[in-house]
């Protein structure tokens, strides 16, 4: 590819600057004097923000399958990429933007030829951090990791090596001319090919790495222009911060000296990180402490410099604890030489609202800034105090008095204004702060308050589109709620959908549900609220009739499951039976506990001891679910506990009904009383089987039987049956999956088994 001695503007960049009336200064990044090492780079580098789940985002495993299209960008969630969004990163205090980039979607499967289109989108969006004068990190992205191509071991590298290569010769053509805040990473997360182990790596995972990593460094400073002298990053395998994987990594040979700089990313301790786990919530420092350490003994006080690439912490209603595990980390990795980059995907994650462009966790971004040194302690607030931006008079509140301030300011009326009147946090108070404070302001006249609604902040909008399964939507923000336009909705109903996420449940609690909807035509959808991790099991469900009038939903549940600190309400707007294309509106969205919750319910049901009080549920614990196949009658499947249920795999089933089942033991079924039971189920393929109860021992006499046609909708079960048997203390509740075929998955959950006379 040739290489070019400057970048030339885009026509928008030039119009944006003749509307704005901006002098053009020659870019910082042609200019660079490439004086500084890697070691004087990390330390310049401060607090880093990643722009996660976007050009990293993939639709595909195909190689070359979105050629031509730009579609990937956006496939996850975030939207579009854009200079104002980049404006508020730089503006906030961050001085180093990671752009993580996934390109095989984007290559010629034959050639390897990266698609131009997509070389000049990496490079517009790099060109937006380095104008702004921040370091600037691209990579090798979702290349790697459980769905890449590129694998760490030695027969994936012998097929893949060569492409590997292109990609680098093609980067650094690309960009050789480049100033020194330009950093190139040669890939992320990498993995061995046979079981992606993440902690216990094969014995060639650490060899290929340390080879993938000297093909890299090689392939760019072979490119010529400035890379001969580019600081560039080398991962270690599967980015591990810990000694088995740090104790392989071998730094490559380098043609030039002190310019390789080492990346790891921390996620410790990972239950209470991870969005999987939704109920850790608090966190020790004895893991955390455990990476740091052993990243500061291998590398930094060896004079190898450190960065964190990745490094953050799922939302899950607990910001107090991730506020203070953050600055933690940071100050830790501060003091030891190492720079830390914050992992925002837009969503469980973001810092930043990228279609509002605010700051959604300002508190948390102070706290990592000040502890990075690249911001100074805010002796006036604290940390710990929220801004309330807009606020310009600082009376704890926005009205027309704010509005009045800031007009006047921006017509020069008055000279001063408080720093809280910036509403965007763009760092510049001017016409668009006049917009979003009228906004602010006609939200709050608009809206009655609401106490104690969970869906109150409209940062915690997001969507999904599934553009590998041919969706097509965008979401954006109305008044008082989002809109999304829907031009193509993919296969399943969840391939486009929005949703308000970061809603804690509480177990046994009862909650209403309210909201207005409205479409530009007549649409049937669904609507959830369900997790917000693992498989995404709903809990609520419901249709919704959409037209074009303005419709006003109410609906209740109780929330019989396991308290869940990581939920979401979720409009499902795709599928094939959805006339495309439409626009579907949702305002006013609240949901609110009524009654109950944890500390009402009695959790602590052990066996039959509890289970005859009457209400009472004796099935509350899902990790009693166990399950059962005769492989000596060849029946053979997998059982795995869910938090509010139990799956089953059926590789085959046997011939009998109770070759296979699923079970809930230790339940107290009383003479002369009756019984309430409900659960959830659903199979992915119509399939009949039955539940019954039984006792839990050798005869294993039955008490009560029903038929069960299971299909790939969650269906709800619920009816009543009269114990007629002698008391029995330790009776199961069985699913009997036998006896009809092979290669299914059922789920059965939410089990409710209630005494009630």
């Amino acid at each position: 590819m040739k290489t070019r001695s400057k970048k030339a503007l885009t026509l928008s960049m030039v119009c944006a600057m003749a509307l704005s009336c901006l002098n053009w200064v020659e870019p910082v990044r042609a200019e660079a004097a490439f004086e500084k090492n890697a070691q004087q780079t990390v330390a310049d580098m401060g607090f880093g923000w990643n722009l996660g789940n976007s050009l990293d985002s993939y639709s595909g495993t195909v190689i070359g399958s979105n050629y031509g299209s730009l579609s990937s960008e956006t496939a996850w969630g975030n939207p579009a990429t854009t200079k104002e969004l980049i404006d508020l990163v730089k503006s906030s205090g961050v001085k180093t933007v990671r752009v993580p980039v996934t390109w095989y979607e984007h290559m010629d499967p034959n050639t390897y030829k990266i698609d131009p289109a997509w070389m000049n989108r990496v490079e517009q969006i790099v060109n937006y951090v380095l104008d702004d004068d921040m370091y600037c990190i691209i990579n090798v992205h979702h290349d790697t990791g459980e769905k890449g191509w590129l694998k760490a071991n030695s027969k994936n590298l012998q097929r893949n090596e060569a492409m590997f290569k292109s990609i680098w010769e093609q980067v650094s053509s690309n960009f050789a001319e480049y100033g020194d805040k330009l950093i190139f990473e040669g890939f992320n997360e990498i993995l061995d090919e046979s079981s992606n182990q993440w902690w216990n790596p094969g014995p060639e995972a650490g060899p290929v790495s340390n080879e993938l990593n000297q093909i890299f460094v090689d392939t760019v400073r072979a490119s010529g222009g400035n890379n001969g002298k580019r600081n560039l990053i080398c991962n270690t395998y599967c980015a591990g911060a810990n000694n088995e994987i740090t104790s392989q990594f071998v730094l490559p040979n380098d043609t030039v000296s002190n310019r390789l700089i080492v990346e790891a990313h921390v996620y410790q301790p990972f239950e209470f990180t991870h969005e999987d786990y939704p109920n850790i919530t608090t966190w020790s420092s004895s893991p955390l402490d455990m990476v740091l350490n052993n990243l500061n003994r291998t590398f930094a006080q060896k004079g190898i410099p450190v960065i964190i690439g990745e490094f953050g912490c799922a939302n899950k209603n607990n910001m107090d604890q991730i506020t203070s595990w953050s600055k933690y980390l940071v100050e830790s990795c501060t003091n030891k030489g190492m720079a830390c980059i914050w992992w925002d995907n837009g969503s469980q994650y973001k810092i930043y609202n990228r279609r509002t462009l605010k700051v959604t966790q300002p508190e948390l971004l102070d706290a990592m800034l000040v502890a990075s040194g690249s911001k100074a302690q805010n002796t006036n607030t604290g940390s710990t105090c929220p801004i309330l931006w807009g606020d310009a008079n600082n009376d704890g509140k926005l009205d027309e008095a704010d509005k009045q301030i800031i007009v006047n300011y921006i017509l020069k009326k008055t000279t001063t204004i408080d720093e809280k009147g910036d509403i965007n946090q763009d760092g510049k108070i001017n016409i668009n702060d006049l917009v979003e404070i009228k906004r602010a302001i006609s939200k709050a006249a608009a809206s009655t308050p609401v106490p104690g609604n969970l869906c109150d902040n409209e940062d915690n909008w997001t969507s999904w589109t599934d553009t590998s399964e041919g969706a097509q939507a965008e979401m954006t923000y109305v008044d008082n709620g989002v809109s999304m336009q829907v031009d193509k909705g993919g296969k399943q109903e969840w391939h486009a959908q929005f949703f308000y996420e970061g809603v804690a449940l509480e177990q046994g609690a009862k909650y209403e549900i309210e909201f207005d909807y409205f479409s530009d035509s007549q649409q049937t959808t669904y609507l959830n609220i369900l997790q917000s991790h693992d498989d995404y099991l709903p809990y609520y469900t419901d249709t919704l009739n959409w037209t074009t009038s303005t419709q006003h939903y109410k609906g209740s549940f109780t929330h019989t499951s396991a308290s869940d600190n990581m939920c979401r309400v979720c409009f499902n707007l795709g599928g094939t039976g959805v006339k495309v294309p439409f626009r579907a509106t949702v305002k006013n969205l609240k949901l609110v506990k009524v009654s109950g919750g944890s500390n009402n319910n009695n959790n602590n049901n052990q066996g039959g001891n509890t289970s005859s009080n009457t209400g009472t549920n004796m099935a509350a614990d899902a990790t009693k679910f166990s399950g059962w196949a005769n492989k000596d009658a060849g029946a053979s499947a997998t059982f795995t506990n869910l938090s509010n249920g139990i799956r089953i795999n059926v590789n085959n089933s046997g011939s009998e009904v109770w070759y296979v089942q699923g079970m809930y033991p230790g339940i107290k079924l009383e003479r002369g009383a009756t019984y309430q039971i409900e659960f959830d189920y659903q199979a992915d393929r119509n399939v009949n089987l039955g539940y019954k109860f039984q006792q839990n021992y050798d005869p294993y006499d039955q008490y009560h039987y029903d038929d069960l046609s299971f299909t790939t909708q969650k269906q709800h079960y619920s009816s009543q049956f009269s114990m007629t048997e002698p008391t029995d203390d330790d009776v199961a509740c069985v699913f009997t999956c036998g006896a009809a075929g092979s290669n299914f998955t059922v789920n059965i959950t939410d089990l409710v088994i209630k005494k009630i006379s």
